[in-house]
């Protein structure tokens, strides 16, 4: 059996939806366990008006916010494997007959989510976030970014003994993501299972500030597994790395990144927390947008010909970067376009002076 697990607070506008897409999953096994959060609105109207017996309605006492809530579900959860969707977000059809039967053909692996498709207040498609979906790659990329959506998780019961921590909003379940891939393997279907609601209540979205000191003391913690102690700077570092946020042609944060990477690589070499070869052509893969946002530095040239970050880029990439800075190279460090604008005045002059 399955338990399906909803935290509730004020969620009336979408909890219907939520609800429906749970009880028309083509895989009937299973429990919906929704707590009710001290909601001041009609959700435990909404709730008590479902008469299926899979629906066990809980509420706390009084509001005692998401992490407790969210914990206390895994509390409650009776089935082997426990599934979580939001109040505001919607299931599609076959999630659950998926995600379980990826969880029973594979026993390595102790937690699966999927793509998703977002949407807003009215249904509308916004976009999709298409998430790592490569196993082997899991791990790593979550040393810079979270790569689950919530409302697409299924675990194996036993992960969920680690618990959302409190200290950690409303980042927490980036936490503990990274928390249970040190523990199993971990995975993306890669399909949309979900739709995830945007809307401008969404916890990420009120709490961003803190948010952002939480996702710094999750790189931390992991860094501090790599034998990397941070700095403030680093950690900024390391975070617009992942994100891709790279300055163009800027000296000193691009000798700054080039450095953090390859500390990076030094730290694994040594112990191995990531897959050695993932964990380099990861890393190659942040080297490569580096350097092509830094194409017109010249010591991001020499940087290019000369660090081991060069070996771990793919072929393509490679040969591609090489060419860029040979045209920016030539003549006397001009690019090709003043170089040609050089040859045409040269020509029209010449021709001046025959007439």
């Amino acid at each position: 059996m399955i338990s399906v697990v909803m935290p509730v607070f004020n969620g009336e506008k979408f909890l219907k939806m939520a609800i429906e897409s749970v009880l028309n999953q083509s895989y009937k096994d299973f429990e919906l366990i929704i707590i009710n959060d001290g909601s001041t609105d009609k959700s435990a109207e909404v709730i008590k008006s479902y008469q299926d017996k899979r629906i066990c309605f809980l509420e706390n006492d009084g509001n005692k916010g998401i992490f407790y809530t969210r914990n206390r579900l895994f509390e409650e959860a009776k089935g082997n494997y426990i599934a979580i969707l939001d109040c505001d977000d919607y299931a599609e059809p076959t999630r659950l007959e998926k995600q379980v039967d990826f969880l029973n053909k594979n026993n390595e692996f102790g937690l699966v989510g999927s793509w998703i498709t977002l949407i807003d207040d009215e249904n509308k498609i916004k976009g999709a976030w298409n998430l790592e979906y490569r196993a082997e790659r899991i791990p790593a990329k979550l040393l810079f970014t979270n790569q689950f959506a919530q409302s697409s998780i299924m675990m194996r019961k036993k992960y969920a003994a680690l618990k959302y921590r409190e200290n950690y909003p409303p980042t927490e379940d980036y936490d503990l993501w990274v928390r249970i891939s040190q523990k199993t393997r971990v995975i993306n279907l890669a399909e949309s299972l979900v739709k995830y609601r945007i809307h401008d209540n969404n916890i990420s979205q009120t709490q961003s500030a803190v948010a952002e000191k939480n996702i710094l003391k999750i790189y931390k913690n992991q860094l501090e597994e790599l034998g990397i102690y941070v700095s403030q700077e680093e950690l900024t570092i390391h975070k617009k790395i992942g994100n891709m946020d790279f300055e163009e042609n800027h000296e000193s944060f691009f000798e700054k990144s080039k450095n953090w990477l390859e500390l990076l690589q030094k730290k694994n070499e040594e112990v191995e927390i990531y897959n050695k070869l993932v964990f380099n052509e990861l890393l190659g893969e942040f080297w490569a947008e580096l350097l092509s946002k830094n194409i017109e530095l010249s010591l991001s040239k020499k940087a290019f010909y000369n660090s081991l970050l060069s070996t771990y880029l793919n072929p393509t990439k490679k040969k591609n970067l090489s060419k860029s800075f040979q045209i920016r190279s030539f003549p006397f460090n001009y690019t090709l376009q003043p170089a040609l604008k050089i040859v045409k005045n040269f020509q029209d002059w010449k021709s001046k002076r025959k007439k």
